[in-house]
């Protein structure tokens, strides 16, 4: 068969694994509870795998599932909404409706056109390694239907009958179809016949090409007869076929699947791709060897001409016609000095092969083209994707959002003696800076590099040729890596006892003489390397976007960090999957677990296993003990928490899914009145008991279910029956099972039936809590109650404007008790109707218990007296999620510095896990937080307020919130007046966050009164 794989992604450098969350499923069932037992055996009857009894006990029929069944075993990926690894596959519909995109990252992605709006992602079954990287993607013209592979994760079961086929897709729904085929080798390069009858696939090694009927799956043409890996197919309308291969043929193939015709082509001998022209008469034919472009005669396979290549380097490997076969465009690993910078553009030709206009820059990494009606797609490595219009601008519609991790070395990736903080950009090299504490989180790096973080050291062991080569030395010996492997990046310990080395492939440690310690399976390209803790912990950083620490004595991994390069949401995470994260950020990781090789896996960001998983305790301590099981022992113990042992099979929340309405879509309604049918099953077994409904995210009805656990194996369909109120909405449905919330199936209705006056405006009540004079000495503040007392005057004057009343309840200093508090958050509760918006400020201190529930301090608390007299998160939470109309939550509560001087016991004053607990879909809450992590809220002595209230009261209360100039003030909108004015006032020492639910649209909460 040959080696297995892609060489062109081999050389690319191209190797991406998924995240494998290890001991979440032990491989000797014996270790299982009856519970997990029982849950796998669900799972595995959902897959197709399993009918043997649902008993909860182990046999020789759950054996042989979970052998023949794609891994059960949960993966935790990231997931910023777009890809995180390169696209190498793009394909639309002929009417441009629709695009997908396909990654390294393991997913398909689905994407309306023009707007670029994702419609979903697919996700088909993976495992370690390459087993589920995606190379291929195609269309169907009329749109109906998606197809994908790549690296089959099947191959992992060994049996030679089930291997690398087809997954075929609905595009309207997402539903698998079918996985057709069994190939022998990876696919690379899916295309659909004219008629969308026919798919055909290219294959690696020798294996050649097939044509498979879609019906029935069957295969219809097969072509074993190839010296090399294949990567491009194309059909003629008159259905004519053509390949190429890396043996340095074109092939043509008749309508009768016979070959016809088989020649050698002039511009190159690894010919790449093949594009026929809508009339069938021309063929132009890339290489992955040369610049070359060819066109040929589609009948006689003789060369009319040569493109014009000119001023072209590395290949222009990927072709696409333009759809009256006028222009021919071109783009690959092509790379042009344009505008100042090196860029990957595309290139337009005449039908004869002469050049149009000038090069148009699209992206900064390979790209590949795909027709699109009157433009053309592309999709690049970055990761990105994007259109070029008929006038020859191009327009970017997804970007990468991981950090660009490339040239992470020098100055640009330092880190602290003990590897807690270190400093790099989220651009290349240097650029865009951050400064990453795992004691305080995230925070921009102003000004010069801190003295105490360390660059690597690349001095003292006479090691060469390991910045961007394939043969590195050490004392002019190679050091023996893989065929392919180019060195990246290079650390030497600092007693020189050996060293590290980050490759393609693989983080590599060795001793001094050059044997290899260890090495470990890179997620990325190793951009960069670093030691801490006297070169006991090594640090790597990866073109995944991830920095991951490891323990230098064996190459065990300890920690992973992921930022968000736009927004710099950040979540940090074990390798079981404990994590902390930024307020927001909870839905940047999540776990991955595969169904059967007929259905799509699910996927469940980490926020659902929140209870479990959401431990910063954990995470900071690994670090020190250099073994994640010494700091779960450690937390716990300081924690007081039992050992938590159910496995995450065990406790995945319902999955439900509308029918009618895409997840995300857009909608018109003209009756208020509308039936919803949805598709609800349960994958950890658990019985589901309701549904809700959100409207603008908030509650609009509850739907009492009972799904028994005994059915929860099935899918159930159903219907709801809902009214809407007349106008523009965002809806929103979550399952229930007991306290574990489903993800929210979403999507828009546009309002289109009679407009109706509407004379009521809505009301405004608002509990405003503030505390300066404390009992406790050490904990008085000097302007906490004056600022809720300000707060409140600048809500009372919204007055008449766009509420009709405002209603505050305000509670200072000695007002401010349990009692107090927890009868206005009822007060709360009972005034606020479906028209009106509930808004709760607090002010003063707030601290985390030993299990990081978050408390308010009335006036009259203390860290000894928490339970009896502070206020815990979940009070809060309960009134704000139900109330009927909209709820907002302003917290000015981390003075963290003065709780500390009392405390008898050390105190953790992080509100960050509270907040990402307000956020959830099925509270609703949108919250505004005076700082991030730990940092401390600032008071001001020459403004007689705390630094966040005082930005408040001029983005509210003197309009400069306004930004837009439309006389009103939304969230988004005094978010970013209040960042930017709390920034300025404190110097760059404070940074508040808005974190909002997706399921709550933006929304004017506040007019400029004049």
């Amino acid at each position: 068969m040959g080696v297995r794989g892609s060489s062109l992604a081999a050389l690319l450098g191209i190797f991406v694994t998924a995240i494998s969350a290890a001991a979440q499923e032990p491989q000797d069932l014996s270790t299982l509870s009856r519970d997990d037992v029982l849950a796998l055996q669900r799972r595995l009857v959902d897959a197709g795998c399993y009918n043997g009894p649902l008993d909860g006990n182990t046999g020789p029929a759950l054996s042989q599932a979970i052998k023949i069944c794609p891994v059960q075993q949960p993966f935790l990926s990231i997931e910023t909404g777009m890809h995180t690894a390169p696209i190498v596959g793009i394909a639309t519909d002929a009417a441009c409706r629709l695009a997908a995109t396909a990654s390294h990252d393991k997913t398909v992605r689905m994407w309306s056109l023009p707007d670029g709006r994702l419609l979903r992602t697919q996700r088909l079954p993976i495992g370690d390694g390459n087993l589920g990287k995606v190379y291929t993607v195609a269309v169907s013209s009329d749109g109906k239907w998606v197809a994908a592979g790549g690296w089959d994760a099947i191959y992992a079961i060994g049996d030679p009958n089930k291997r690398d086929g087809i997954y075929l897709f609905d595009s309207a729904t997402g539903t698998q179809v079918r996985h057709i085929g069994s190939f022998g080798n990876v696919l690379n390069h899916i295309v659909f016949s004219p008629d969308n009858k026919l798919i055909a696939v290219t294959l690696g090694g020798n294996e050649g090409v097939r044509v498979v009927d879609i019906a029935s799956g069957r295969e219809v043409m097969s072509d074993r007869q190839y010296g090399a890996q294949s990567y491009g197919f194309a059909f003629a309308r008159d259905g004519m076929m053509y390949t190429v291969s890396y043996d340095g043929f074109l092939r043509q193939y008749g309508p009768d699947f016979v070959l016809k015709n088989k020649v050698t082509l002039p511009g190159g001998q690894q010919p790449l791709s093949v594009a026929v022209d809508p009339e069938g008469k021309r063929l132009a034919i890339g290489y992955f060897d040369t610049t070359a472009v060819d066109i040929v005669d589609a009948k006689t396979l003789k060369p009319i001409a040569a493109a014009d290549n000119r001023n072209t380097e590395y290949n222009l490997g990927s072709l696409a016609w333009s759809p009256d076969g006028q222009y021919l465009y071109g783009a690959g690993r092509f790379r042009a000095f344009l505008n100042g910078a090196w860029r990957h553009p595309i290139r337009k030709w005449t039908r004869d092969g002469q050049q149009v206009g000038s090069d148009v820059p699209v992206s900064e990494n390979t790209v590949t083209l795909a027709n699109c009606a009157d433009a053309i797609a592309f999709g690049a490595q970055d990761p990105a994707w994007g259109m070029l219009r008929t006038d020859g601008t191009a327009v970017t519609l997804g970007l990468a959002r991981i950090p660009d991790m490339r040239a992470k070395r020098g100055t640009a990736f330092v880190v602290s003696a003990d590897g807690t903080r270190l400093r790099f950009g989220l651009g290349i090299g240097e650029d865009r800076p951050v400064l990453f504490d795992l004691a305080s989180g995230l925070t921009e790096a102003l000004g010069p590099t801190p003295p105490d973080l360390h660059p690597p050291t690349i001095t003292g062991i006479n090691i060469a040729k390991w910045e961007g080569e394939f043969n590195p030395t050490l004392d002019g010996k190679p050091l023996g890596i893989d065929q392919y492997e180019l060195s990246r990046s290079l650390t030497i310990r600092p007693d020189r006892t050996g060293f590290l080395l980050g490759t393609e492939f693989r983080l590599r440690a060795y001793t001094v003489e050059g044997k290899l310690r260890w090495s470990q399976q890179a997620p990325s390209l190793t951009f960069g390397v670093n030691l801490a803790r006297d070169g006991e912990i090594a640090i790597a950083a990866y073109g995944d976007g991830t920095i991951r620490w490891y323990r230098w004595s064996d190459g065990k991994p300890l920690l992973s960090l992921f930022v968000h390069k736009d927004d710099k949401r950040w979540v940090a995470w074990t390798p079981t999957g404990y994590y902390m994260a930024s307020p927001g950020a909870e839905d940047l990781i999540g776990w991955h677990v595969n169904r059967g090789w007929e259905q799509q896996a699910d996927f469940f960001p980490v926020a659902r296993f929140r209870n479990q998983f959401n431990r910063p305790d954990i995470v900071r301590l690994v670090l020190q003990t250099l073994d994640e099981s010494a700091a779960v022992r450690q937390a716990n113990a300081t924690s007081r928490r039992a050992e938590q042992t159910t496995t995450i099979l065990a406790q995945l929340p319902p999955v439900i899914r509308l029918k009618d309405y895409d997840n995300g879509g857009t909608y018109s309604f003209s009756s208020e009145n509308l039936s919803l049918d949805y598709e609800l099953r349960s994958p950890s077994g658990k019985a589901v008991d309701r549904i809700d409904v959100m409207v603008d995210g908030r509650p609009q009805q509850a739907v009492g279910l009972s799904m028994r656990s005994a059915d929860s194996a099935q899918v159930r369909t159903d219907k709801i029956n809902v009214t809407f109120p007349k106008h523009d909405v965002d809806v929103a449905l979550i399952a229930w099972s007991g306290e574990i919330a489903s993800e929210a199936a979403r999507f828009k209705l546009k309002w289109t039936g009679q407009q109706e006056s509407d004379l009521l405006k809505p009301k405004l009540y608002a509990l405003v809590v503030g505390v300066s004079d404390y009992v406790e000495p050490d904990l008085k503040l000097a302007y906490a109650a004056k600022d809720a007392a300000d707060f409140g005057k600048v809500l009372q004057a919204q007055s008449g404007g766009m509420y009709g009343t405002v209603t505050i309840k305000l509670l200072t200093d000695t007002k401010v008790t349990r009692d107090s508090i927890v009868e206005g958050l009822a007060w709360l509760e009972q005034q606020v109707t479906s028209r009106d918006i509930g808004i709760v400020f607090l002010a003063g201190h707030g601290v985390n218990d030993e299990k990081l529930n978050y408390w308010y301090l009335p006036y009259d608390a203390s860290l000894a007296n928490l339970r009896t007299r502070g206020v815990v998160q979940d009070d809060i939470r309960r009134t704000l999620r139900n109330l009927a109309g909209k709820a907002i939550l302003f917290l000015d509560t981390c003075h963290a510095g003065q709780v500390m001087k009392v405390a008898a016991r050390s105190a953790d004053t992080d509100q960050t896990a509270m907040i990402n607990d307000f956020i959830k879909a099925e509270n609703g809450v949108i919250v505004f937080a005076s700082s991030q992590g730990k940092e401390v809220s600032v008071e001001l002595k020459d403004v007689q307020n705390g630094a966040f209230t005082k930005a408040l009261i001029e983005g509210i209360g003197d309009g400069k919130a306004n930004l837009l100039n439309k006389g009103n003030i939304t969230p988004s909108q005094l978010d970013a007046f209040v960042v930017e004015r709390v920034k300025e006032l404190t110097h760059g020492t404070q940074h508040p966050v808005m974190s909002k639910p997706d399921t709550v649209p933006d929304f004017p909460f506040a007019i400029v009164r004049k």
